[in-house]
């Protein structure tokens, strides 16, 4: 949950302007769009605003196989994302070398991209990327779509959070040829998540009442997709706090049962000028040994049991040292608190009493 995603999740909101019921045709529908962006950016809240095909995080994807000139290897699959101008600083992902995309990025400009770090390290060796050019090959006979590199950024989480950092390729959205009859856009804003949700609803209403909408806050998204990690965090916090609490007890019950049987042995041990400190130390002591015991076997069990759960693991080995030593630390100071009180109800003995009784 606490992973850097390359981006800033929070205070950002996802709405998707469905428009398709207003029939609008497909030569308007970039303007369109530009005109619904821009409506989206004067709304009362919002800081910056743009549109997006693919939303981070989402589970969805789009690839495609380019000819990438001067790479090792030419043609490889490459993910990509369609944006429009503002969408780097609305997301807060830092612009490296280049520019974004802007106003007149359309379909009669040459066509441009923003890729980022992982794409100069796989296909420019680590070099700058800017002014280098890939290709697109399309069916049907018509003309490969050639794309300039214009800009380079920091490395973003594309699909999910546990995906290693991939090549990513940004393409300005409104040079798209054919775009759809819906738009997704981001918004950032200070303000409450309903609040700009109500006021987005009432920008939508005055452009037309007819558009669907659909919001989410991308946090919550995010966080919604880490459903079973959190659930096994809680199951495994849960589990673990009553192992621990069974152990204090049962470590409790053992060492008072010993003490008790025990009793007559202590009170002679006194009686023959044994302290309390020694007898305090004697209990501890064969507590601890049957903790080490106890610690050892665990350890190796929880050692080759650990590579069952690798799979809901992120960030963390199954054999994690770290991690063990801590779980070892805090069953040590269960041990000795449930010890001590045994303990010291064993070094209060007394011995006249003890010895009338034998």
């Amino acid at each position: 949950m606490a992973l850097d995603a390359g981006f800033q999740q929070d205070d950002v909101l996802v709405a998707d302007f469905d428009f398709s019921s207003l029939n609008v045709r497909g030569a308007n529908r970039l303007e369109y769009k530009r005109e619904l962006l821009e409506s989206v950016r004067n709304t009362a809240g919002v800081a910056s605003a743009a549109e997006t095909s693919i939303v981070p995080l989402s589970g969805d994807g789009w690839n495609e196989f380019l000819d990438i000139a001067g790479a090792p290897i030419s043609r490889k699959l490459v993910y990509l994302d369609a944006a429009s101008a503002g969408y780097f600083q609305t997301l807060q992902i830092p612009m490296l070398a280049g520019r974004d995309f802007r106003e007149n990025d359309t379909p009669a400009s040459p066509r441009v991209a923003v890729v980022n770090e992982q794409f100069a390290r796989t296909f420019c060796a680590g070099a700058n990327p800017i002014g280098k050019t890939f290709e697109q090959r399309q069916s049907g006979g018509k003309p490969d779509l050639v794309f300039q590199i214009v800009g380079l950024v920091g490395n973003t989480k594309y699909r999910d959070l546990r995906e290693n950092s991939i090549p990513i390729i940004f393409v300005a959205e409104y040079q798209i040829a054919d775009p759809g009859a819906d738009a997704t856009f981001l918004g950032r804003s200070s303000e409450a998540t309903s609040a700009s949700i109500a006021a987005l609803k009432d920008t939508a209403a005055k452009v037309n009442p007819a558009i669907v909408l659909n919001f989410s806050a991308l946090r919550m998204s995010v966080l919604e997709k880490l459903t079973r990690e959190r659930l096994m965090a809680t199951l495994s916090g849960f589990y673990g706090t009553l192992a621990a609490i069974l152990a204090m007890v049962g470590i409790y019950g053992i060492i008072s049962y010993m003490v008790v049987r025990r009793r007559n042995e202590i009170g002679v041990r006194i009686a023959l000028g044994a302290g309390k400190i020694n007898i305090l130390v004697m209990i501890l002591r064969e507590a601890l040994i049957l903790l080490a015991i106890g610690l050892a076997a665990g350890t190796g069990l929880a050692a080759v049991a650990g590579n069952a759960a690798r799979a809901m693991l992120f960030g963390l080995e199954p054999f994690d040292p770290s991690t063990l030593v801590l779980a070892a630390g805090a069953l040590t100071l269960i041990a000795v608190a449930a010890s001590a009180f045994p303990a010291v109800r064993a070094a209060a003995v007394d011995p006249m009493r003890v010895l009338r009784e034998e």
